[in-house]
């Protein structure tokens, strides 16, 4: 009985110290963290921490405008992958935005996103696997950030009528602006090169109706291993038949040689407009010159120029301004040179007769490119459609936000239609073996 005692009171005795010796150590670290050291060392890592978070800015910056100007695809496949890396760079990001929320420039970010997020939720709301963590992520950074309480509430207020207000101007403006019809998408594809994608719509009018096929490239979307962002605001009408009528379509590749001697075979003198970048290409831009009237050069022109109006001297002379006054019928010989410091655009109408087929390659013709023959007729030729940059991004709508990121559902017009017994198009079709013999 005695030695139960004594072993209870030793056990006792030992527990007390293991706690002494548990409590001591966090007393300890408590003690290390509150010195003046290693605040000054936690502040340092929170001020550098708050440097980064720019580039969680940056990023939401970036999907803000591709959520304007692109349209998001995620494989049913990819979904689950999808959303376990961004909820893991969100988290990423958000524990770092908590730690260094105390600092002026995460508050500064937390605060800028807000606005930017709001397309980003506003086009693509579907896609729950990117809104869910990026709402989470929104709400918790906001809410736990430095600012005060005043300005915070006084922000979230703004923020959400830019969200509520923002979104019903955005909706009535595109019920408004949508042509009053009925469209069907009887066919979506891609040419036989894959860099054009194409859909045949139907539409559907008080009138007969009438049907068009639109190309888009495929070169300018943004691939992702997980998504795809596809660019919009390229889109380009290439065949209209009014009233709506059946018609044969097929795709084919040609050689840029082929193609070459086609045009010319149907108009020897057609022509191309050489932009700067082509003309320089070619290296057209030495010999180039052009003469304009001073009066279609602005004030600020003339001046780099050094040949003036009188308009131009206001209550200066000529002498004082070193420029020499010209008469307002006065013309004026730029060479290339002149024309880009001055921000004018060089155009040179150049003959394809005078290109060679070595000129054709620098200007970015490809040897094989796509053809689209319709009922015998070729209406689009990839080979024109380079020359004429009729894909280049300084061709590109700016209302291209207005474009819906939900494609338009592949329809049966058979049954759409079936009670008003319309013709349904025929589809586009490849020609495999033109494909095959390069014709």
């Amino acid at each position: 009985m005695t030695n139960r005692i004594y072993a209870e009171e030793a056990g006792g005795e030992s527990a007390v110290r293991a706690g002494t010796g548990v409590g001591d150590f966090f007393r300890t670290v408590r003690d290390a963290l509150n010195s003046k050291m290693s605040r000054a060392v936690i502040f340092l890592l929170q001020f550098v921490g708050s440097f980064l978070t720019i580039f969680y800015l940056r990023g939401v910056l970036r999907l803000a405008y591709y959520s304007l100007f692109y349209r998001l695809e995620i494989p049913a496949e990819q979904r689950k992958h999808y959303c376990v890396l961004i909820s893991l760079a969100l988290l990423g990001w958000g524990l770092l935005m908590l730690f260094t929320r105390r600092q002026i420039i995460t508050r500064i970010v937390i605060m800028a996103a807000m606005p930017l997020y709001f397309p980003i939720f506003l086009f693509n709301y579907k896609h729950l696997v990117l809104i869910v963590p990026l709402a989470v992520m929104a709400a918790i950074t906001y809410l736990a950030s430095g600012t005060g309480e005043g300005p915070k509430t006084i922000l979230g207020a703004v923020f959400l009528t830019i969200y509520v207000l923002g979104a019903f101007v955005f909706l009535s403006g595109q019920s408004v602006l949508k042509p009053q019809i009925t469209e069907y998408t009887v066919e979506r594809g891609s040419s036989q090169t894959g860099n054009y994608r194409y859909a045949t719509v139907v539409v559907d009018d008080r009138a007969e109706g009438h049907t068009y096929i639109e190309l888009e490239p495929n070169t300018l979307d943004i691939q992702y291993d997980n998504s795809v962002w596809r660019a919009k605001g390229y889109g380009k009408t290439v065949y209209l038949a009014r009233p709506r009528r059946k018609f044969d379509a097929v795709w084919s590749v040609k050689p840029r040689a082929e193609i070459t001697r086609e045009l010319l075979l149907i108009n020897p003198s057609v022509t191309f407009d050489l932009n700067a970048a082509q003309i320089r290409t070619l290296g057209l831009d030495k010999n180039y010159t052009k003469e304009y009237k001073l009066t279609s050069l602005s004030s600020k022109q003339r001046m780099k120029l050094k040949k003036v109006l009188k308009k131009d001297l206001k209550d200066s002379t000529a002498e004082e301004l070193g420029v020499e006054v010209m008469k307002d019928d006065a013309k004026v010989t730029l060479t290339f040179g002149q024309m880009i410091e001055l921000g004018l655009k060089p155009v040179l109408e150049q003959r394809l007769a005078n290109l060679s087929d070595e000129n054709l390659a620098a200007l970015g013709v490809p040897e094989q490119n796509d053809v689209l023959t319709i009922n015998g007729k070729v209406v689009f030729r990839q080979y024109v459609a380079v020359l004429e940059r009729t894909f280049e991004k300084s061709n590109r709508s700016m209302t291209a936000f207005l474009e819906s990121n939900d494609p338009a559902p592949i329809t049966d017009l058979d049954l759409a239609l079936a009670a008003k017994s319309r013709e349904e198009p025929h589809g586009l079709r490849n020609n495999d073996e033109s494909s095959k013999s390069g014709s």
